[in-house]
C-alpha cells in the first residue's frame, strides 16, 4: 500500500493544471484581515460602514466622504500577531491486520507577527456636495512560518508541521509533513469620489491591487517542501522511498478592484444613519514550480513549472499555473446617538466570501487504497460577521476625548479537506462522486483533524481617540481573540 501511495503522489504532481490553494496545513489557517482600517474603526469592532466619518471612509465606505468639511491627510499603522492552533492526529495499529486506533493528538501554536502601514490618504471636498480621496490600503495580511514548530509527540523532533502520522504494526509508517511558511499581502492604491443628494450619499472607488503570494523556505534549506515519509523496516528503502516535493510560487503585475457604497441620514438630529458597501476584489495569476526528489539518492522524479511541462517524465499538461482570489465582501450597518448626544452606537453585519480563497484547490498527492485512487478537495465556508461598537465623547475645552469599545464574532472559515474517488486519473474528484470514508489507513479522519475548518472566535476591541484644537486626531486601538491580536495607531490632520 505504501509504495503505491508515494508513487501515485508523484504522478499527481505531474498531471493537470495547478491553482493557488494547495494541500497545505498552513493554508488551512489563513486569516484574511478584512476589516476597515484605522484606530476608530478597529476600536469599535469594525462597525464603521454607517459611521464612515474620517479619512478611512475612502476604503470603509466612500459614501461617507461627504461628511468631511475640510481637507485632511492621515495614516494608520498596524501590528498583527497570528497564533493559530494546528492539530495532528497520530494513529497506531498493533499489527498489519489490526484496525487503527487514535493514538496521540499533538496541538501546536506557531506564532508570527507583521507590521504594516495599513492605510494612508488625502481626502477633501471639491464642492459643497462632492468629495474626493486618494488612498493606499492593505486589505489582506497573513504570515505564518512552520520553522518555529517542534513536534513533541514523537520520539524524534521534527522541524516543520506534520499533518498526520500512521503507524502500522510498529514496522510500517507513513506521514505527511510541511516545512516552510507562507506570506500573503495585498496592497491597494486607489481613488474615491462621493456625492450628496440631500440625505442620500453615494460613493465609489477604484483601486489597483498588488499581491504578495510567497511560499517561504524552512530556514535551513530555503525551500518550501511537502514530504511523504514512507517507512517499512522489512523492505529496502528503494521500494519505499521518501519523496520531497519542493514548491515555489510567484505573482506579477497588478489587478483592478472596486467598491460602491451608500449612506443615508435617517435622523440628522441624532446622527442616525444607515450605510452599506460592496467591495469587489481581483483574481491574480500565480506561477508555480514543482521539483520532486527522492531523498534516498537525490534522484529528481518530477520537475515542472508554469508554462513548462515536466521535463523528467515528458508528461504533457503538467504546466503549474494558477490563480488567487482576494475575498469579496458586503457590509450593511446602522449607527446613531440614540440615548445621548455623547454616546454613539453602531451595529453592522458583514458577509465575506471566504470560499474564494479555495478557488482552484490543488491536490498534491493521490492516495491509493485497495486499488482505488483518491484525491483531496479543499473548501471553505463563506462567513457572516456580526459587529457592534460604541464611542463615548468628552469635550475638554478645545480637546475632544473619545473612549471606544467593540465586539465582533468571526465565523469558522478555515480550509476543510475531503477525499474523493479519481477513477479517471485526472487529479480531480470524479463527477457526481461523494466523499469517501477511508478508515484503513484512516486518511479521512487524519485530514478532518489537520484541516478542520478552524473555529468561530469572539473578538474584543477597545481604544481611545484624542482631537486637539479640532485639527489633529490621534487614535489608538487594540483587538484580541484566541488566535490573533491587532494593534493600530492612526493620525489625521485637518487643514
Amino acid at each position: 500500500m505504501k509504495k503505491t501511495l508515494v508513487v501515485a503522489g508523484v504522478v499527481a504532481l505531474l498531471t493537470g493544471p495547478a491553482a493557488a490553494q494547495l494541500e497545505s496545513p498552513l493554508f488551512s489557517k489563513v486569516q484574511p484581515n478584512i476589516v476597515n482600517p484605522g484606530g476608530k474603526s478597529l476600536a469599535m469592532g469594525g462597525a464603521f460602514v454607517s459611521v464612515a466619518d474620517d479619512a478611512t471612509a475612502a476604503f470603509a465606505n466612500p459614501a461617507g466622504l461627504t461628511q468631511l468639511s475640510s481637507w485632511q491627510v492621515g495614516a494608520s499603522g498596524k501590528t498583527f500577531i497570528f497564533e493559530p492552533s494546528l492539530s495532528t492526529q497520530n494513529y497506531l495499529s498493533t499489527s498489519p491486520t489490526a484496525p487503527f486506533t487514535r493514538d496521540t493528538l499533538d496541538v501546536y501554536r506557531p506564532k508570527d507577527q507583521t507590521y504594516d502601514l495599513e492605510f494612508a490618504s488625502v481626502v477633501g471636498p471639491v464642492t459643497s456636495n462632492i468629495s474626493v480621496a486618494l488612498y493606499r490600503a492593505v486589505n489582506l495580511r497573513f504570515r505564518l512560518d512552520s520553522s518555529d514548530i517542534r513536534v513533541t509527540g514523537q520520539a524524534e523532533r521534527q522541524e516543520g508541521y506534520r499533518a498526520f502520522f500512521i503507524n502500522s504494526g510498529g514496522t510500517d509508517g507513513i506521514s505527511f509533513d510541511e516545512q516552510g511558511g507562507l506570506d500573503l499581502r495585498n496592497e491597494m492604491y486607489g481613488g474615491a469620489v462621493a456625492a450628496r443628494f440631500g440625505p442620500l450619499n453615494v460613493g465609489g472607488s477604484v483601486n489597483v491591487n498588488k499581491l504578495r503570494f510567497d511560499l517561504l523556505g524552512d530556514g535551513t534549506r530555503n525551500r518550501h517542501t511537502f514530504t511523504v515519509n514512507d517507512v517499512n523496516r522489512g523492505i529496502a528503502q528503494t521500494s519505499y522511498p521518501t519523496i520531497d516535493a519542493d514548491v515555489t510560487a510567484s505573482t506579477s503585475g497588478s489587478k483592478v478592484g472596486w467598491s460602491v457604497g451608500i449612506r443615508y441620514d435617517l435622523w440628522e438630529a441624532s446622527r442616525v444613519s444607515i450605510g452599506a458597501v460592496y467591495r469587489k476584489s481581483p483574481t491574480f495569476d500565480i506561477d508555480y514550480s514543482v521539483r520532486a526528489t527522492r531523498a534516498l539518492d537525490n534522484r529528481v522524479v518530477a520537475d515542472f513549472a508554469c508554462g513548462r511541462d515536466d521535463t523528467v517524465n515528458q508528461v504533457s499538461g503538467s504546466s503549474a499555473c494558477g490563480t488567487f482570489h482576494v475575498p469579496d465582501d458586503f457590509s450593511i450597518g446602522i449607527s446613531g446617538n440614540v440615548f445621548t448626544q455623547d454616546l454613539l452606537i453602531a451595529l453592522e453585519v458583514q458577509r465575506v466570501r471566504y470560499s474564494q480563497l479555495n478557488d482552484g484547490f490543488v491536490p498534491l498527492f493521490a492516495y491509493v487504497v485497495g486499488g482505488q485512487r483518491y484525491v483531496s478537495s479543499g473548501e471553505s465556508d463563506d462567513g457572516t460577521l456580526y459587529r457592534a461598537g460604541a464611542e463615548y465623547t468628552f469635550t475638554l475645552g478645545t480637546t475632544i476625548l473619545n473612549l471606544r469599545a467593540g465586539y465582533y464574532r468571526e465565523p469558522a472559515h478555515g480550509m476543510k479537506i475531503q477525499l474523493y474517488p479519481d477513477a479517471d486519473r485526472d487529479r480531480r474528484p470524479d463527477p457526481g462522486s461523494t466523499a469517501a470514508n477511508l478508515t484503513s489507513p484512516p486518511y479521512t479522519d487524519a485530514f478532518a483533524t489537520s484541516f478542520d475548518g478552524g473555529k468561530a472566535e469572539n473578538h474584543i476591541s477597545f481604544g481611545v481617540g484624542v482631537s486637539i484644537a479640532r485639527h489633529l486626531s490621534i487614535d489608538v486601538a487594540f483587538d484580541t481573540s484566541p488566535s490573533s491580536q491587532q494593534g493600530v495607531l492612526s493620525a489625521f490632520y485637518r487643514f
